[in-house]
């Protein structure tokens, strides 16, 4: 009994670093929408069996991540500028409503870790590492969820995120988009000093608004006047 729960153990280790792998070059965007994922050279990336990486594409799939591609296989998930405009609005409200139930519980230790997370948050910015930046983003807000909720919705909350990621991924592209990121998240965080539950909120739903301000000016703003211009040119 003792061995097979070792070996369950031991196999539910390697589903969780290809997860964790995988998860990452996907919101890195080295593994770019529509492309295929190869099992094998996961395989050979991380020295483990084909059995874990199956299952890691499986947790994936259900996560909204990667999709069932016909002969292709398994492929990094697409999403449209309007379904992401869409997540951003459910999930930011959400992280703020995250917020303004973290800044009733969050104090000490807690509160003093979550400075030096938005104090890494704005090195970063600093340095323009935007990998770096993206992670610690994601980090910071785990940490705000895990705080709010139980750890189940937590996970819940990170997930809706992961589909709409690589456009998070050109939003650091843009400059003064970081600075402008923590800016609002130093706003939370001085809040959670003073107790302020709704300045909490507030500065965290600036943030989805800079982000669904950058979707529309760069992608769903310029797909209108592209279906415009074809509707015109259509006209006898």
């Amino acid at each position: 009994m003792k061995n097979k729960k070792s070996t369950g153990s031991h196999k539910q280790n390697l589903v969780d670093k290809a997860v964790q792998y995988l998860t990452r070059e996907i919101l890195a965007d080295r593994l770019r929408p529509n492309q295929r994922i190869s099992e094998i050279a996961v395989c050979r990336e991380l020295g483990i069996s084909r059995s874990p990486v199956r299952e890691a594409l499986r947790m994936l799939e259900r996560d909204g991540l990667v999709t069932q591609s016909g002969n292709r296989g398994v492929v990094v998930a697409d999403i449209t500028p309007e379904e992401a405009d869409e997540l951003y609005l459910v999930h930011g409200h959400l992280i703020g409503l995250a917020a303004r139930l973290a800044c009733r519980r969050l104090q000490g230790d807690a509160l003093s870790g979550m400075a030096k997370m938005v104090d890494k948050l704005r090195q970063c910015a600093e340095r323009k590492d935007r990998h770096g930046f993206l992670e610690t983003r994601a980090e910071l807000e785990r940490f705000i969820c895990e705080h709010s909720f139980s750890s189940r919705l937590a996970h819940l909350f990170e997930v809706m995120a992961y589909p709409s990621a690589r456009y998070r991924v050109f939003h650091v592209s843009v400059p003064g988009y970081m600075e402008q990121v923590v800016r609002c998240y130093e706003g939370v965080c001085d809040a959670f000093s003073k107790g302020d539950e709704v300045a909490a909120e507030r500065f965290r739903l600036e943030v989805m608004d800079i982000g669904r301000d950058l979707l529309r000016r760069y992608f769903i703003e310029p797909q209108s006047g592209y279906k415009q211009q074809d509707q015109t040119t259509d006209r006898p």
